[in-house]
């Protein structure tokens, strides 16, 4: 799914513009993603050599695939013309699960707190809801405070606990279960 973009004006009066990563864009996001990987691994799905391992061509291929897509969609937040932070529908192919997304965000630590999260959030799940998504879906870590707070105040419900969910830095850690129907 393309979607064309929208200005945003931050807390700090920057100006982001949320839109469609190209696939011919793929390096750009690859380095955001390394960058917001490598400060914030705890709290994403990856960890930061994934990221180093993926290359060009693997994630043009992806971008190529969520363009191509009724549902799926990668945003990117460009800032003079890089890329700063990152919110896609994952969504589902199972055809009983077709109108079920699956959101995940990722935002570089120089952009926490100026609104950008909210931003492309809001973003996201208007744009989820325009393609006919019924349920969006995310999971976050029982320990990241901020998030949970932003995706509550946006009308997510907590549905569950993921007990022991993930191994990090040699422990296992759980995760909230958080939806939103709309």
């Amino acid at each position: 799914m393309i979607i064309e973009g929208k200005s945003f004006v931050l807390k700090n009066n920057t100006q982001v513009i949320l839109r469609s990563v190209k696939p011919s864009e793929a390096q750009l996001f690859l380095d955001h993603a390394r960058i917001a990987h490598r400060e914030s691994y705890r709290n994403l799905n990856r960890p930061p050599d994934y990221w180093d391992k993926l290359t060009v061509e693997e994630e043009e291929k992806i971008l190529k695939n969520m363009e191509e897509s009724k549902r799926r969609f990668m945003l990117g937040a460009f800032l003079n013309g890089k890329v700063i932070g990152g919110v896609a529908n994952f969504g589902h192919d199972q055809s009983f699960q077709e109108f079920n997304g699956m959101i995940g965000i990722s935002i570089q630590n120089a952009y926490h707190g100026l609104g950008l999260g909210e931003a492309m959030m809001r973003f996201a799940m208007e744009k989820s809801k325009e393609s006919g998504c019924h349920r969006l879906e995310l999971t976050v870590r029982t320990y990241n405070t901020g998030a949970i707070a932003l995706y509550e105040k946006l009308g997510f419900k907590k549905v569950g606990t993921l007990r022991e969910t993930a191994f990090i830095d040699g422990q296992f850690v759980d995760e909230y279960m958080y939806d939103y129907l709309f």
